[in-house]
């Protein structure tokens, strides 16, 4: 299906470098939420420590996030995409030569910087070269789409790889890391290229609706504080959200590896099976939400989220929880063309990027505080454990979506 066909505004070349770019970036991120908690207990540690890596990583990427924005509004989106992937890349592909704890929280939480230059560049990239409305909503769609597609690949490779009783040949259980640890590196780095060469692609052959990416011009004082209040009532939901997401979101996988067991390249398919409901839902949202209001819709979905999480929690056996932890991830997320193209349809393009860049870091620091607090409750044993820590913590928080 060509999803670009009734597009008529927008160069269907132009949406799949878009797409191309989204792919790559979805597709390494997609490794992680199997092979980070199920690390973490392979090196000796536990769910805190994995816990306390995410978090450190959030922290970088949110201290990140403001001067890429500027170098990315400044100097060009590519610059910042080609330093994001680099970044990234290198850390990664250096995770199988350390051994000590403390070494491998600096090196994963060094992959933080990478991200932040990357998400600060891609979506204003997008907005830079789409018109405000139904053709910038159906690209971040389409863009988010396609990428959520191909990063339904990527848990199911990281479970294949690391369950022992699949690839035989491969020796050691540190040799199945190090396998996907290069393959996340090699991938983060040819999206780094790849944004690069979009950048010049398209500064060389689209026109912008827009002024030309190489002005930057003295915006008015009206202009700033409007830009102004939109950036803080969008970075005000963002901290109530990145808190309670926090406590959640990075310990939903290994939940369910402590409550049920299942064999790693069953626990890898989950992710991947939810990750295409997901990339439908995202087409949906991309192609309606102009249509039937991008707030009504956002309004909706995030008042569901909350019930199905009750419902994941709750489920007494492995395939119901699976459902529901489809069905929440799929709800909660699939908002994003709407959220996006919401933001960025209100901000001056000479500042989207560190616009961007504000209401990320309002929503990054409060959801790696979240991270560390679930994960020093987990490292004192008050809870007895994520299974019983589960049960009590996660209904409360995903209640201030």
């Amino acid at each position: 299906m060509d999803f670009t066909s009734d597009i008529s505004d927008i160069d269907q070349t132009k949406i799949w470098r878009f797409s191309a770019l989204s792919t790559l970036n979805k597709f390494a991120n997609s490794f992680t939420i199997i092979v980070l908690p199920l690390y973490a207990l392979a090196i000796g540690t536990d769910e805190a420590f994995y816990g306390t890596m995410v978090a450190m990583a959030g922290y970088l990427q949110a201290a990140t996030l403001f001067p890429a924005g500027t170098l990315s509004d400044r100097h060009g989106r590519g610059i910042a995409l080609l330093l994001g992937g680099l970044i990234a890349g290198i850390c990664f592909m250096l995770m199988p030569f350390i051994s000590d704890t403390l070494s491998i929280l600096v090196i994963y939480a060094l992959t933080g910087i990478g991200t932040g230059f990357t998400s600060s560049s891609y979506r204003a990239m997008i907005a830079d070269y789409t018109a405000v409305g139904t053709e910038r909503t159906k690209s971040y769609g389409i863009t988010d789409a396609t990428g959520t597609f191909a990063a339904m690949i990527g848990p199911f490779i990281a479970g294949l790889v690391l369950d022992p009783n699949m690839l035989i040949w491969i020796s050691s259980v540190m040799e199945r890391y190090a396998i996907l640890f290069f393959l996340i590196g090699a991938v983060k780095i040819a999206s780094g290229v790849l944004g690069m060469s979009t950048d010049y692609w398209l500064r060389s052959n689209a026109t912008s609706p827009h002024q030309s990416v190489d002005i930057d011009p003295v915006d008015s004082n009206e202009e700033r504080k409007g830009d102004a209040v939109v950036v803080s009532l969008f970075g005000l939901s963002r901290v109530i959200m990145g808190l309670s997401s926090g406590m959640v979101v990075p310990y939903l996988i290994p939940w369910i590896y402590a409550a049920f067991n299942p064999d790693p390249v069953v626990l890898g398919l989950v992710p991947s099976i939810s990750n295409m409901s997901l990339a439908w839902g995202l087409l949906v949202v991309g192609f309606t939400s102009e249509r039937i209001g991008k707030l009504r819709l956002i309004l909706l979905l995030y008042l569901i989220t909350p019930l199905l999480m009750i419902g994941f929690v709750y489920a007494p056996f492995f395939i119901l929880a699976v459902v529901f932890y489809i069905a929440r991830a799929s709800v909660a997320n699939m908002v994003q063309p709407a959220s996006t193209s919401l933001l960025m349809s209100e901000i001056a393009q000479s500042k989207r990027g560190r616009s961007w860049a504000v209401v990320r870091i309002l929503w990054t620091f409060p959801r790696q505080t979240g991270t560390l607090v679930a994960a020093f409750i987990l490292g004192s044993g008050f809870a007895g454990g994520i299974v019983s820590f589960v049960l009590v913590v996660f209904p409360i928080a995903m209640c201030f979506y």
